[in-house]
């Protein structure tokens, strides 16, 4: 796969259900902390019990979220491992490619340092959180 350009990375995360509530130039910001991360199909992005030190959205693709048995899938536009990241936990579930898959990666130092001086990116993804506990 071809890299992506700086615009499809933003259009990207600006259609990812984590970043619905995140404006123009929170995108931005948040684009210049993710990076791509390719993954052959049923290659592992992490295993359950590891340190969450990544949050995840596919790009391409589709990959498996199970602690066992098949939890759900996350497939294009959706996060995953955001959870664990947050919450400091370790990963409570393994990942895994089900098809050839992009996802952009974002660090969870970057992240954390690009929460810290951005308020509104937080309450956006408080939105988010708290409109997916209610549903």
């Amino acid at each position: 796969m071809a890299e992506l350009t700086r615009i499809q990375i933003v259009v990207a995360l600006q259609s990812c259900d984590l970043f619905a509530f995140c404006r123009a130039e929170e995108i931005l910001r948040i684009a210049g902390i993710a990076r791509e991360r390719q993954f052959p199909a049923g290659r592992r992005i992490y295993e359950k019990s590891e340190p969450a030190e990544v949050l995840y959205a596919v790009i391409h693709g589709a990959v498996s979220l199970d602690d066992g048995r098949l939890l759900r899938r996350a497939g294009p536009l959706a996060a995953f491992g955001v959870t664990e990241l947050l919450s400091g936990r370790l990963r409570g579930e393994t990942a895994t490619a089900e098809d050839d898959t992009l996802v952009l990666a974002i660090e969870a130092e970057d992240f954390f340092d690009l929460l810290s001086n951005n308020i509104d990116i937080v309450k956006a993804l408080f939105r988010h959180l708290l409109r997916v506990e209610t549903a």
